[in-house]
C-alpha cells in the first residue's frame, strides 16, 4: 500500500510538470520555458522555448525554439527550428527541422522535410515535399515534390516542380511546370533559343536522367525530342518521324509502323484548308480554278521526252479528285512506211505523208546572214548576231619571251632564265662579287695593335684602354688592427663589424678558404713563385706568411653586415674585403643573372613572412612596379602601386569591423529615404544618394571594400522598398476584394 501511494504522488507531481496553464483556455506545454508568457488559447507546445511569448491561437509546436514570440494562429510545426521566427503567419504546416525557419508573415504554406521552404519570409500558399524542397524560394503558390527541388530557384510564383533536383540553374521564373529528375537549364544561355536561368510559363517533361522529352514554351509552342533547353519555334516541332493513326501506332499486339526519317505517316484522312476531308488528302485553296497543289519542279515549261507514247494523263473529276484518264477511241498503233522519197505514217488510224529530206546545208553570207538549204530549197536569210569574243576560242602565241592570248586576253613576258650552275665568287680589293648576281663591299681589314705608355695599355681601332696597377713588392706586407680597423701595408683598410657572441673561424682545405657560421668560402689561386703569401688562423690569431700576425676580436654573425671578398689574389689585384652589402636587397642595382635560377631570384620563406616595414617612413616606404618611379598620390598615400594592373586568382578584401558592412540598413532605427526624395536627388545630382559621382571616383579612385559595402546597402534598401511595396500591394488587393464584396452586396440589394 505504501508503494502504491508513492507512485500516486509521483504521477501527480509529474503531471504538474507536464501540464502548465497560464489562465488561458486549453493550452498544453512541456519543456523548459515552453509556453512562458503565452497569451493565446488552444495551443500545444513541446520542447525548450516552444511557443514562448506566443499570442496566437490554435498552434501546435514540437521542437526546440519553435514559434517563439509568434502572434499567428493555426500553425503546426514539428522539428527543431521549424517556424522559429514566425510572427503573424497563419495556417502554416512545417514538418522537419528548419522547415519554414525564416517565415515571418507567410500563410497557408506546407513544408514536409528537412529545410523545406527555409528561405520563405512572406510567401503564401506554397507546398514543398522532400529534403530541402523550395529551399531558396520566397515566392507564392509554388508546388515542389522531390528532394532538393527546385535546386536554385530564388524568386518565382505559381510553379510546379516534380522530381529530384529539378530546375537546376533556374534562378527566377514563374508559371513553370517541370516533371522529371535533374532538369538542368542553361546557366548562361548563349542564344535566345535556349531556356536559361529566368525561364517562365514553360512546361518541361524529362526522364529520370534529366533528358528533356517535351518542351512547351511560354508562347504555347511544343517541342518533342528537340534536346535539352531547346525552345520550339512552331506550334509543334518534332525531331524525328511522326506516325498518326490507331493501325499505325503500337498496341498490345502490333509493334506499329516506322515513319521515314524525319517523315510523317497518317492512317486517316488529311484535310488542308478544310475541316471535313472526303479523301485521303483533300486540299481547299479557297478560290475557284486553283487547286492549292503545286509541283515546283514540274511546270508548263517542262518538255517531256518525245519517246513517250502513252495515251494516259492526269486530270480531275467532278469532285476535284485527281484521276488518271485515257484518250477516248484511241487505237494504240504507230506504223511508219516509205516509198522513194515519201514517208507515210499511220498513228491510231490517222495517215499522213511527207517528203524525206535527203540534203541540208548551212551557209553564212558575207552580210553575216544564215541561209539553210534543204533538198535544194534555200530558206530566207536570217541575220546573225555580231559574234562576241566569248564565242570564239582563244589561242596562245609566243614571240621571243612574250606570250600573247588572242581576243584581247593580254600578254606577259617570260623571265630570262640563267644557268646558275656555274656561279662563282670573286674578290677585287674589298669588293666581293657573285657571278650573275650582285656584289658587296667588305669592310677594310685593319689589324689591331696593342701599345703601352707608362701604365696605360691601348688597343687600336677603338679597342679601349686599361691601366696596369703599380706593382709593389708585397713580400714585406703586414697586417695591423687598431680597434675594429684592419689595415694591410701598401694596401687599403676596412672596418670590421662589431660582433658580440659567436666567433667566426677561418679554415683552409687545399686552396679552399672557408669562414665559419655561414660566412662563405673562396678558392685561392695556385701560386707558383716563392712570393705567394698565405693566411692562417689559430684561434683568434690571423697570420700572413712572410709578415706579421694580428688578433681578431670575438665575433658574432647575428645582426652584422655581409662580408664580400673580391679580387684574384695576385700582386696586381689583391683580395679586397668589403663589409657593405652591395646586393639588390641593400642598394640600387640589377640582379646578377649568375645568382638566378631560370632567370628568377628565388626567396624561400621557410614558414616565415616577408615584411616591408614602413612605420619609419609614413610619406614614403612605397613599393612600385613599373617602368618609371612616379608614385601616384592623387588617390591617397597607398603603399603598393602596380603599373598596368594586377592578375591574380583571388582577391579578398578585409573589413576592419562589422561597422564597415551594410547590415545596419536592416536595423529598426535606419532612416530609409522615401522614394520621392530619391527621385529628386537623382534628378538633381545624376547619381544615387550615398554613392560617389563619376567625377569624385575619377579624382579619388575606387575603394573596393567601401564601394561593395555601399552597393550592398543599396541592395538592402531596394529589398526594403520591395517589401514595403509588396505589403502595399497586398493591402490594396484586400481592399479591392472588400470593395468587390460591398459592390456585390449593393447590387444584390438593388435587385
Amino acid at each position: 500500500m505504501k508503494m502504491k501511494t508513492t507512485y500516486f504522488f509521483a504521477i501527480v507531481i509529474l503531471l504538474g510538470f507536464v501540464f502548465k496553464s497560464n489562465a488561458q483556455t486549453e493550452n498544453t506545454f512541456l519543456g523548459e520555458n515552453a509556453g512562458t508568457e503565452n497569451t493565446g488559447n488552444f495551443n500545444a507546445g513541446f520542447g525548450k522555448n516552444a511557443l514562448n511569448q506566443n499570442s496566437g491561437n490554435g498552434n501546435a509546436a514540437f521542437g526546440i525554439g519553435v514559434m517563439s514570440f509568434s502572434s499567428g494562429g493555426f500553425n503546426c510545426a514539428f522539428g527543431n527550428g521549424s517556424l522559429s521566427v514566425n510572427k503573424d503567419g497563419t495556417l502554416n504546416s512545417a514538418y522537419g527541422a528548419r522547415s519554414l525557419s525564416n517565415n515571418e508573415s507567410g500563410s497557408r504554406n506546407t513544408g514536409m522535410g528537412y529545410r523545406t521552404l527555409e528561405a520563405n519570409v512572406d510567401g503564401n500558399d506554397n507546398t514543398a515535399l522532400g529534403y530541402a524542397s523550395l529551399l531558396f524560394n520566397s515566392g507564392n503558390n509554388n508546388i515542389a515534390v522531390g528532394a532538393y527541388t527546385p535546386r536554385n530557384l530564388q524568386t518565382g510564383d505559381s510553379n510546379i516542380f516534380v522530381g529530384t533536383e529539378s530546375a537546376i540553374n533556374l534562378l527566377n521564373g514563374s508559371y513553370n511546370v517541370f516533371l522529371g529528375n535533374r532538369i538542368i537549364l542553361e546557366r548562361t544561355p548563349t542564344t535566345g533559343l535556349l531556356a536559361g536561368n529566368d525561364t517562365s510559363r514553360s512546361i518541361i517533361i524529362a526522364d529520370g536522367t534529366g533528358a528533356q522529352r517535351i518542351f512547351v514554351s511560354k508562347n504555347g509552342f511544343t517541342g518533342i525530342g528537340l534536346g535539352n533547353n531547346v525552345i520550339p519555334a512552331n506550334r509543334l516541332d518534332v525531331k524525328g518521324g511522326v506516325v498518326i493513326g490507331r493501325g499505325y501506332t503500337p498496341d498490345n499486339l502490333n509493334p506499329g509502323e516506322i515513319a521515314p526519317t524525319s517523315g510523317l505517316l497518317v492512317e486517316g484522312k488529311v484535310g488542308i484548308g478544310t475541316t471535313t476531308p472526303n479523301n485521303k488528302v483533300e486540299i481547299t485553296q479557297g478560290n475557284n480554278g486553283n487547286s492549292g497543289l503545286r509541283f515546283t519542279n514540274l511546270t508548263s515549261n517542262f518538255n517531256p521526252s518525245p519517246t513517250q507514247t502513252t495515251n494516259k494523263f492526269l486530270s480531275v473529276n467532278g469532285n476535284g479528285d485527281v484521276v488518271l484518264q485515257k484518250m477516248a477511241n484511241v487505237v494504240e498503233s504507230n506504223v511508219l512506211s516509205s516509198n522513194a522519197n515519201v514517208m507515210t505514217s499511220n498513228v491510231n488510224g490517222i495517215t499522213d505523208a511527207a517528203n524525206i529530206v535527203n540534203s541540208i546545208s548551212n551557209v553564212v553570207t558575207a552580210n553575216n546572214q544564215l541561209v539553210t538549204t534543204v533538198n535544194g530549197v534555200a530558206s530566207a536569210p536570217v541575220n546573225l548576231p555580231v559574234p562576241t569574243f566569248t564565242d570564239v576560242p582563244q589561242t596562245l602565241s609566243q614571240s621571243g619571251n612574250t606570250i600573247t592570248l588572242s581576243n584581247g586576253g593580254g600578254t606577259f613576258t617570260l623571265p630570262t632564265f640563267t644557268d646558275t650552275d656555274g656561279q662563282s665568287l670573286s674578290l677585287t680589293g674589298n669588293t666581293l662579287s657573285i657571278s650573275n648576281g650582285n656584289s658587296v663591299t667588305l669592310p677594310p681589314d685593319v689589324p689591331q695593335t696593342i701599345s703601352q705608355s707608362g701604365n696605360t695599355v691601348t688597343l687600336s681601332n677603338g679597342g679601349g684602354t686599361f691601366t696596369l696597377p703599380t706593382f709593389t713588392d708585397t713580400d714585406g706586407q703586414s697586417l695591423n688592427l687598431t680597434g675594429n680597423t684592419l689595415s694591410i701595408s701598401n694596401g687599403n683598410s676596412v672596418t670590421l663589424p662589431t660582433y658580440t657572441d659567436v666567433p667566426q673561424t677561418i679554415s683552409q682545405s687545399g686552396n679552399t678558404v672557408t669562414l665559419s657560421n655561414g660566412g662563405g668560402s673562396f678558392t685561392l689561386p695556385t701560386f707558383t713563385d716563392s712570393d705567394a703569401q698565405s693566411l692562417s688562423l689559430t684561434g683568434n690569431t690571423l697570420s700572413i706568411s712572410n709578415g706579421n700576425t694580428v688578433t681578431l676580436p670575438t665575433t658574432n654573425v647575428i645582426g652584422g653586415h655581409n662580408v664580400t671578398v673580391t679580387g684574384n689574389g695576385s700582386t696586381a689585384s689583391p683580395f679586397q674585403i668589403e663589409s657593405i652589402d652591395k646586393s639588390i636587397y641593400a642598394d640600387n642595382g640589377t640582379i646578377n643573372q649568375a645568382t638566378t635560377i631560370g632567370g628568377n631570384r628565388i626567396v624561400y620563406m621557410n614558414n616565415s613572412n616577408l615584411w616591408f616595414n614602413g612605420s619609419s617612413s609614413e610619406s614614403n616606404g612605397k613599393v612600385y612596379i613599373g617602368a618609371t618611379a612616379v608614385y601616384p598620390n592623387v588617390t591617397g598615400n597607398y603603399k603598393l602601386f602596380v603599373e598596368g594592373g594586377i592578375l591574380t586568382e583571388k582577391v579578398k578584401v578585409a573589413l576592419r569591423s562589422t561597422a564597415n558592412w551594410a547590415d545596419y540598413v536592416f536595423e529598426k532605427n535606419y532612416n530609409l529615404m522615401p522614394l520621392k526624395n530619391v527621385e529628386e536627388y537623382i534628378a538633381a545630382n545624376k547619381h544615387l544618394p550615398g554613392i560617389d559621382s563619376a567625377a569624385d571616383l575619377s579624382k579619388n579612385g575606387l575603394d573596393l571594400a567601401e564601394m561593395q559595402a555601399k552597393h550592398m546597402a543599396k541592395i538592402e534598401e531596394l529589398t526594403l522598398y520591395i517589401i514595403e511595396q509588396n505589403k502595399a500591394i497586398e493591402k490594396n488587393a484586400k481592399d479591392i476584394e472588400e470593395l468587390k464584396k460591398q459592390v456585390q452586396k449593393l447590387t444584390a440589394n438593388q435587385d
